[in-house]
């Protein structure tokens, strides 16, 4: 019998769609559900934000507004409440039959309880912890506590948590207390097939060696360590330019920085790329850099999309060593790492990648190969499955109690 799962996502800002401002979330909901396909699983979507007006998806202005205005917030929180309701009833009531509810945790939704209802298994995914992320390193919401009440009811109420990092899930069972046996730790992972050096030509910004950046510049990315450093290693003669892609809000105070210590020559900041063209631009990369400090919860427990990206994408990293990248570094991926926030500490490491320039090219053909085999969605979706049949079959005496009922 086929199996069959509902992927479920009801943030409006989270769409797949091209034009979608989170291109993060899009291409880690994209995966999930391409990975499930692709070991014979049917899937069918509710993703409330491929329902909404474009206007509602794309554009920074949305973010800005909610962390500069508290009746913009407010208007938000409501309108996500009022979604989670109404979208969390008529996804039950369009999807009938499936085996289990597959759900993208999002800031006051539940979709999958109603499922759950039914006798269908409920697996939840989370990120992060939503109430301390929008709340101190957002700014986006003002509904605080009854965030958290939300979330801790979501977590405690799912058959299976599945948090995409270790210090994420210890977070969670500490903060909220769910039982340790319903957590699984999923890291995430990355398309092979999109991100392949056969299908891209290179799209270089300069000519000489140059260091990359793909993602949400966001506070936490501390980009301003790595331009420092930079300004600072030219004068020894280890000579990187840097190109910058995304958006936030931080792009002019580092635009600002740049220009302060002279660099605009040396750096270019290319905001917003088209999705399709993003790993073009990785392969215009001679090595891809990720180096986030922690967050407002005293932790570091995102899982680095770009990471993964980079590497499949034949990119060898420069990373803060954090649990992804140190993995990917002992299996044998070509990571450079330094002590999160630490800048003298990045420059040894930016010296050491200089300095193995020769080897780039060999280092990450490599690094390639060790994704393709380890790090796809497809594996981490095999590992998934494995590990939710478990839990359910120790939970129901089944993994797809569903069934029983159809």
């Amino acid at each position: 019998m086929t199996r069959s799962l509902v992927y479920l996502s009801g943030a409006p800002r989270v769409s797949t769609r091209s034009d979608a401002v989170a291109s993060g979330p899009r291409s880690h909901i994209l995966g999930v559900i391409h990975a499930f396909e692709s070991v014979g699983w049917k899937v069918e979507r509710y993703i409330v934000g491929d329902r909404l007006p474009k206007k509602w998806i794309s554009g920074e202005d949305i973010e800005i507004g909610l962390r500069s205005n508290i009746f913009i917030r407010l208007t938000a929180d409501v309108a996500r409440l009022l979604f989670g309701i109404y979208h969390s009833w008529k996804a039950a009531n369009s999807i009938k039959q499936c085996d289990w509810a597959y759900e993208r945790f999002g800031a006051f939704q539940a979709m999958g309880w109603q499922f759950q209802k039914r006798g269908i298994p409920w697996i939840l995914e989370t990120n992060e912890l939503y109430y301390i992320n929008a709340d101190k390193d957002r700014q986006t919401t003002s509904f605080v506590s009854l965030m958290k009440r939300w979330e801790t009811w979501a977590y405690r109420q799912c058959d299976v948590l599945v948090c995409v990092s270790r210090s994420l899930a210890e977070l969670i069972i500490r903060e909220i207390g769910i039982p340790r046996e319903k957590v699984l730790v999923i890291p995430n992972g990355v398309d092979t097939a999109r991100f392949n050096l056969e299908l891209h030509k290179p799209k270089r910004v300069f000519q000489h060696p140059t260091i990359g950046f793909v993602g949400h510049l966001s506070p936490w990315q501390r980009l301003d360590l790595l331009i420092e450093a930079l300004a600072g290693l030219r004068g020894e003669g280890v000579d990187f330019k840097l190109v910058v892609i995304g958006d936030g809000p931080m792009r002019s105070q580092w635009e600002a920085l740049v220009e302060r210590l002279g660099q605009i020559e040396q750096v270019r900041f290319l905001g917003r790329v088209p999705w399709d063209d993003v790993p073009a631009y990785i392969s215009g990369f001679d090595l891809g850099y990720t180096g986030p400090v922690p967050l407002a919860s005293g932790e570091m427990y995102l899982s680095p999309l770009k990471l993964y990206e980079y590497a499949a994408m034949g990119r060898p990293i420069v990373a803060a060593a954090y649990a992804d990248a140190q993995r990917l570094m002992e299996d044998g991926v070509a990571v450079y790492l330094f002590e999160p926030g630490n800048q003298e500490d990045l420059c040894r490491a930016l010296r050491q990648a200089y300095a193995e320039r020769d080897l780039w090219v060999q280092k990450g053909m490599r690094s390639r190969a060790i994704i393709v085999e380890r790090h796809s969605w497809e594996a981490r979706v095999r590992e998934l499955i494995s590990c939710v049949e478990s839990i359910l079959e120790a939970k129901y005496g089944t993994p797809y109690p569903a069934r029983r009922h159809s």
